[in-house]
């Protein structure tokens, strides 16, 4: 497919975790040239008029200004912006200022590259990409086999010959190994932190200590043999 133009695009957020997980989805995009990337949306503010970005991937609720408070502030240019929160509630708002797309926290690449189809309808921009297919698990759970959608999976606890998968929306329990399930999950999306969790990266809100908290507010111990690793890539910041 030919591309007409790469289009600048800047991201706000205050977020490390977040301004990772979009850095690594733009990067897919070869149309997109990633220009900065903000930590907040005051120093944003002062550098729209020189960078004038074709596309802004903002987060809502930030300290000192909030997304919406930075919506309000546009006059001389109109970028195709995309909102990014975990609050469903500031879509309405968003909207009303005239936004591209409303995204919701935790991010997967399918809907990331739907919302930047819409930004490049808004800003006429061409033809719409297309999102790689969505990977997919065959699950078996009692006497029958499930799809799961590996974007799903937040992380997977091992229970004797037993997993529970903890997804965004239930918990599915099958007759598996810790050791089959991590060779059917990508290294580079997915970490084993113990002999009994494997969390999916996207799904790590922190790291305290020896603990990882996921998004869904659970809380994994990380492993005596993992400590070292995940402190190393913590360091590097490629978590």
């Amino acid at each position: 497919m030919a591309i007409e133009k790469r289009l600048s695009c800047i991201i706000i957020d205050d977020e490390p975790l977040a301004q990772d997980l979009l850095k690594k989805y733009t990067n897919r995009l070869s149309f997109l040239e990633l220009t900065t990337i903000f930590d907040n949306a005051v120093e944003a503010l002062s550098q729209m008029e020189t960078l004038r970005p074709d596309i802004i991937l903002l987060d809502v609720n930030m300290p000192e200004m909030s997304g919406i408070e930075f919506l309000k502030t546009f006059s001389n240019f109109q970028p195709a912006v995309i909102l990014t929160t975990a609050y469903s509630e500031y879509a309405l708002e968003g909207f009303e200022h005239n936004v591209a797309d409303f995204i919701l926290k935790p991010i997967v690449f399918e809907r990331f590259v739907k919302a930047i189809n819409k930004a490049r309808e808004k800003i006429g921009a061409g033809a719409a990409v297309l999102a790689e297919p969505q990977r997919m698990l065959l699950i078996k759970e009692n006497k029958r086999f499930i799809r799961v959608a590996l974007d799903d999976v937040l992380f997977v606890e091992g229970m004797k010959d037993y997993l529970k998968i903890h997804t965004k929306t239930k918990v599915i329990i099958t007759h598996m190994t810790m050791t089959k399930m991590e060779t059917m999950l990508d290294k580079a999306t997915f970490l084993r932190v113990n002999r009994s969790y494997i969390v999916q990266k996207a799904a790590i809100k922190a790291i305290t200590g020896n603990v990882i908290e996921t998004i869904n507010n659970a809380e994994l111990p990380i492993g005596v043999n993992y400590r070292e690793s995940i402190r190393k890539m913590t360091e590097k910041g490629i978590l």
